[in-house]
C-alpha cells in the first residue's frame, strides 16, 4: 500500500537520525536500539478541529508518538522532542479522521449487491459477488482513507465480516471496523442467502428471536441488529412481542441493539425494545413529540441516512433511461472496477422488473427525490433542535450510496438541513466514535488517543464541502497522502 511506502521511508529517517553512535558503541547494540525508537511525529502551524465540538485552535502542534497523539496545543506547550520529524502544516485545517456509522462490507455500491432490488444474478451471480467482497476487503479500505474516513462501523452483514475489525485494528493501511454481522428480523429475502454467506437470522416470534440473540453471541457479535420493516396487522402484535424479545436477550447478554425502522411506529417500539441506536431516519412521515422525547429520554442514537433512498432512486432508474452514472468522487478514490460496473447501466436493463422499466415512471420517480431529500432533512432538523445525539452514517454498500465518498454528499445534507458545519462535523466524528464504543481511542484530537486525523485545504466548520479538499490521512500515526491512494494518480 502507498501509506507502508510513506511509512517506510519516515522510519528509515527517524533511525538513521536516533543512531548517535561512537566508535565504541557495537554497532548490533546501537541497531537494536534503532529498532526500538518510538517514531515521533510533529504537525506544526494548522488550524486544529478536535472534533470535541470547541473552537479550532489557530497555529497548533500536534505530536505523535508512534501510534497516539501526546500532545496538542502551542508549540510553547508541545516541544518538539529531539529527533522527530516535523511536518509543517500553515494555513491548513486538521480535524479527526471521519467515522462512517453505517457501512456495509457485503455490499458492492451497486445492484449487484443487492439482488432482491434488481435481480441480475444471471451476469452478475450473488456468491459469485459475496465471495470476491469476502476475499477483498481491502479494496474498500484505500477507499476509506483516500476519503478521510479512518473508522467504520458495519450495521448489518455476512457472518464473515465479525473478522474485519480484528484484522484491520493494527493495520495503518485499513479503517478501524465494528461489525455486527448477520441481521436478525422478520422480513424475507431468499435471494440474499446462498449456503455460506447468509444475511439474515428469523425473528418470526419471540423465542425464534431469543435463539438467533444467542447464536449471534456465540459467533462474536458486539451487538444485535434488527432489521424491523413495518409488518402488517395481522403479524403487528406477534412481531412486536418478536422484537421485546430479542431487546431483551440481547440486554441479557449484554449486548447492544440497534434498529432498522424507517416507519415512525416501528421506530418507536424499537425504543421501547431498548434499542440504543437507529441507524435510519424516519423517511415516510414527519417525527412527532412523542417519538422525540423517546429518543432523547433514552439517550438514542439517530442516524440520518438522508442521501441513500434517493441513490436506490437513481440507480434504478439509470438503468431504465439508459443515463451511464459517474462516481461523486472528487478524490479518484473508487477503484476502476466499480466505476465500470455502475456506468454499465445496459447491462442490468434487461433484468429490471415490469414496474421498473416506464420510462414516464421513472422520470416521476427521479422528480420526487427532492421531497424524500426534504423529509428526512426536516427531520433531521427537529431532531437536532430537540438535542438529540445524531451520528453521521452513509449506508454505503447500497446501489449508488459508494463506499468512501459518498460521506460528502451526507455531510452536505446534513448541513443543508439546518445543522451548522461545525456541529456536521462533531456528528462525524467523536458521535461516531461512541456510536461504535471507542470514544477513548478515536474521534476527537486529544492526548492518548489514536493519531486518526485528516489535513485539509480549506475549513470544514464552515463549510463541510471542503472535506472533498483532503491532502493527508494519518492512520495510527502513519501519514498517507491521499494522491498515493487515488486510482486517478499514474503509477
Amino acid at each position: 500500500m502507498p501509506g507502508i511506502r510513506i511509512w517506510r521511508v519516515l522510519l528509515f529517517v527517524v533511525l538513521a537520525a536516533t543512531c548517535a553512535c561512537t566508535d565504541t558503541d557495537n554497532p548490533e547494540d546501537a541497531q537494536e536500539r534503532a529498532n526500538d525508537s518510538v517514531h515521533v511525529t510533529v504537525l506544526a502551524g494548522a488550524n486544529v478541529i478536535t472534533g470535541t465540538g470547541q473552537p479550532a485552535l489557530a497555529n497548533t502542534t500536534i505530536v505523535v508518538e508512534g501510534a497516539r497523539i501526546s500532545c496538542v496545543g502551542t508549540a510553547e506547550a508541545c516541544p518538539a522532542p529531539e529527533n522527530s520529524e516535523r511536518l509543517e502544516f500553515s494555513g491548513k485545517w486538521i480535524t479527526p479522521g471521519l467515522v462512517d456509522a453505517h457501512v456495509h462490507f457485503s455490499q458492492t455500491g451497486w445492484l449487484d449487491g443487492r439482488p432482491d432490488g434488481v435481480d441480475a444474478t444471471d451476469i452478475y451471480p450473488y456468491e459469485a459477488v459475496t465471495a470476491d467482497l469476502k476475499g477483498n476487503p481491502l479494496r474498500f479500505h484505500r477507499t476509506y482513507l483516500c476519503s478521510g474516513i479512518t473508522a467504520v462501523y458495519d450495521v448489518g452483514g455476512h457472518q464473515w465480516t465479525l473478522a474485519l475489525g480484528e484484522q484491520a485494528e493494527d493495520n495503518p493501511s485499513a479503517a478501524h471496523v465494528r461489525a455486527v454481522g448477520p441481521l436478525v428480523t422478520h422480513a424475507g429475502r431468499d435471494i440474499l442467502h446462498t449456503n455460506e454467506y447468509d444475511t439474515f437470522l428469523p425473528m418470526s416470534n419471540a423465542e425464534e428471536g431469543r435463539d438467533s440473540v444467542r447464536k449471534l453471541k456465540s459467533w462474536g457479535s458486539t451487538a444485535i441488529k434488527v432489521w424491523y420493516l413495518a409488518p402488517g396487522e395481522e403479524r403487528r402484535a406477534t412481531l412486536d412481542e418478536a422484537i421485546m424479545a430479542v431487546g431483551d436477550e440481547a440486554h441479557a447478554q449484554d449486548l447492544p441493539l440497534i434498529v432498522h425502522a424507517t416507519t415512525l411506529r416501528e421506530a418507536k417500539v424499537a425504543i421501547r425494545a431498548g434499542a440504543s441506536l437507529l441507524v435510519h431516519s424516519i423517511f415516510a412521515e414527519d417525527v412527532d413529540d412523542e417519538f422525540i422525547q423517546l429518543v432523547v429520554d433514552n439517550d438514542v442514537i439517530y442516524t440520518p441516512t438522508i442521501v441513500v433512498g434517493p441513490n436506490w432512486t437513481r440507480a434504478v432508474t439509470s438503468a431504465t433511461l439508459g443515463t451511464p452514472n459517474q462516481a461523486d468522487d472528487p478524490n479518484g478514490c473508487i477503484d476502476p472496477g466499480t466505476r465500470e460496473k455502475i456506468a454499465n447501466v445496459a447491462a442490468v436493463a434487461p433484468y429490471l422488473s415490469d414496474g421498473q422499466t416506464d420510462e414516464d415512471q421513472a422520470r416521476e420517480r427521479l422528480a420526487g427525490i427532492e421531497a424524500q431529500l426534504d423529509q428526512a432533512k426536516r427531520n433531521l432538523k427537529r431532531m437536532y433542535d430537540a438535542g438529540a445525539t445524531i451520528v453521521t452514517g452513509t449506508d454505503s454498500g447500497n446501489p449508488l450510496t459508494l463506499h468512501g465518498p459518498s460521506i460528502y454528499s451526507e455531510m452536505e445534507a446534513m448541513q443543508d438541513a439546518g445543522v451548522p458545519a461545525a456541529d456536521v462535523i462533531v456528528m462525524s466524528t467523536r458521535n461516531g466514535a461512541r456510536a461504535m464504543d471507542r470514544m477513548d481511542d478515536f474521534g476527537t484530537l486529544e492526548s492518548g488517543k489514536i493519531a486518526d486525523l485528516l489535513v485539509l485545504n480549506g475549513d470544514p466548520s464552515i463549510d463541510v464541502a471542503n472535506f472533498r479538499e483532503i491532502e493527508w490521512v494519518m492512520r495510527a500515526g502513519v501519514m498517507h497522502a491521499v494522491s498515493d491512494l487515488s486510482y486517478d494518480t499514474p503509477e
